[in-house]
């Protein structure tokens, strides 16, 4: 049901898309035109969009040259149109893709930003000259999405394994060859590993005091439920790379004598 809600509205970022490119300014389309030659068949972008829609087998070598065509305007001319109208004619790709998704570590809106970017990423690293493009295309933009995901479930392992590691009950003060752990004292010279005061702030107010993040983030943004999305990501970053900073220091008694 979730990977479906992620099809639909990433469908719906598509079809925006679609209608961008169709009223883009004609020049941008008739200086391709002039430039490509698989272009000069078609009269319009509408037209260059329905021959990319057929997926009829004797279509195939036509499809093949235009996409080729849209790729080299895409990475020469700085025009969106050309990017645009490969994100369009890729729709369905990309929507079923979308529906495979799930994660309990990335936003749902982030999920669909994932599979624009890693598709506009593929475009870029693919070769000047190469065969079978979509079929290229789809193993790249797959690769690069589930790589990411990767990467963002072993972070999450990290991270909690981290969070375990500076729980307040598990550093209370004991004595060990005369050393004393102390979170209070890490905390307070956290600066000398590069931990900045707003990830110092996170830390504090999640893990000291035991908020809840999302909490947190709702007093500094209370109003816009996507504005909050975007800052609950970015500072559940931020938090990740204090909680590493903090680990750093946890792997080395803290002597309370020598003020740290």
């Amino acid at each position: 049901m979730v990977g479906a809600e992620g099809q639909v509205k990433l469908r719906a970022v598509l079809e925006r898309l679609r209608r961008e490119a169709l009223t883009a300014p004609k020049h941008i389309f008739e200086a391709g035109r002039l430039r490509q030659p698989a272009l000069r068949a078609h009269p319009d972008v509408a037209s260059v969009l329905a021959t990319l829609d057929d997926a009829a087998k004797p279509t195939y070598p036509a499809r093949e040259a235009l996409t080729h065509a849209l790729v080299v305007e895409h990475r020469t001319s700085g025009s969106a149109l050309w990017a645009s109208m490969l994100l369009v004619a890729f729709c369905p790709m990309l929507t079923r893709l979308r529906g495979r998704l799930v994660s309990n570590t990335v936003a749902g809106y982030e999920l669909d930003q994932l599979v624009v970017t890693a598709f506009l990423a593929a475009l870029a690293e693919l070769p000047e000259r190469m065969d079978r493009l979509a079929m290229r295309l789809r193993q790249r933009t797959q690769r690069r999405v589930f790589a990411f995901l990767r990467k963002e479930r072993e972070q999450h392992r990290l991270d909690t394994n981290v969070e375990k590691a500076v729980n307040p009950d598990m550093l209370t003060p004991r004595r060990s060859s005369d050393k004393l752990y102390d979170l209070t004292l890490l905390l307070r010279h956290a600066d000398e590993v590069g931990i900045s005061p707003g990830g110092l702030e996170i830390v504090e107010a999640t893990v000291l005091r035991r908020e809840l993040l999302r909490t947190y983030v709702a007093r500094l943004e209370p109003e816009d439920e996507a504005a909050r999305e975007r800052l609950y990501q970015r500072l559940k970053r931020q938090r990740s790379r204090a909680l590493r900073k903090l680990r750093t220091l946890l792997a080395s008694p803290v002597s309370l004598a020598s003020g740290f």
